[in-house]
């Protein structure tokens, strides 16, 4: 390996793994041998001589890398973001990269050709648009309670893992996982300028949001009313 610095980073996964497959009472078997295989080969890495310090280097990295690739089949409590799988798996059924809304599959634009023909479709319209914004509205609200989530999620440990593995292959996980804690967009905003342009950014985006609970809001309150009277007029005929 020939990077530096990602080398360092290597070394410092190696350590984060022998400490979390950290050799005490209790600890299974699989771990408590991973935890001296790994640390034998860094240690094998360290005190080798020059002529073989390169293969020592390449054996003790490729170990770690290879554990790294199976982290997510480490025992219980021993994976390295152990703590954002509930995050991970709740991303899994909503499917994060699917463009079109989680819930709802708005055919507006079809609706919008057959209303030329027959405007009594205005009204489907209306409500086809009340559900993309009820949509829109459950975006931000689970955007929100991932990063949450995620920020609950982040410790001292999970915080390394995350910090020694941004230029490793094979991180797809992590990079979900710095999205989600990046997420929300006050992040950072007290380091912003008055005048930059992220700042600007980010009071539109805020505004955004805001405007959409709000829609969403009304909406609330409309159907919690109906309900309410639809309620009362069935207990009254009681």
């Amino acid at each position: 390996m020939e990077n530096l610095e990602l080398q360092e980073k290597v070394k410092n996964l190696g350590k984060l793994f022998v400490k979390e497959l950290k050799l005490e009472p209790g600890v299974d078997t699989f771990s408590r041998w991973m935890a001296h295989y790994i640390a034998e080969r860094m240690t094998a890495a360290e005190q080798a001589l020059s002529e073989d310090k390169k293969e020592a280097e390449k054996e003790c990295f490729e170990t770690i890398l290879a554990l790294w690739k199976h982290r997510w089949l480490l025992p219980s409590r021993k994976r390295p973001l152990e703590e954002f799988e509930p995050i991970l798996k709740t991303l899994e059924r909503l499917n994060p990269e699917e463009q079109e809304p989680f819930f709802y599959h708005s055919l507006d634009h079809e609706l919008s050709e057959l209303e030329k023909g027959n405007p009594a479709l205005k009204e489907i319209t209306g409500y086809t648009n009340m559900a993309l914004q009820i949509d829109k509205a459950a975006r931000i609200w689970i955007e929100f309670v991932l990063n949450q989530a995620a920020l609950k999620a982040k410790n001292e440990k999970t915080a390394s893992f995350l910090d020694n593995s941004i230029n490793i292959q094979d991180n797809d996980d992590t990079k979900i996982v710095r999205v989600i804690l990046d997420s929300d967009p006050t992040i950072g905003f007290e380091n912003y300028n008055n005048d930059t342009v992220q700042k600007k950014y980010l009071i539109e985006k805020l505004k955004k949001r805001i405007e959409e609970l709000e829609r969403f809001s009304k909406l609330n309150k409309i159907l919690l009313e109906k309900y309410t009277k639809d309620l009362a007029a069935i207990e009254t005929d009681r």
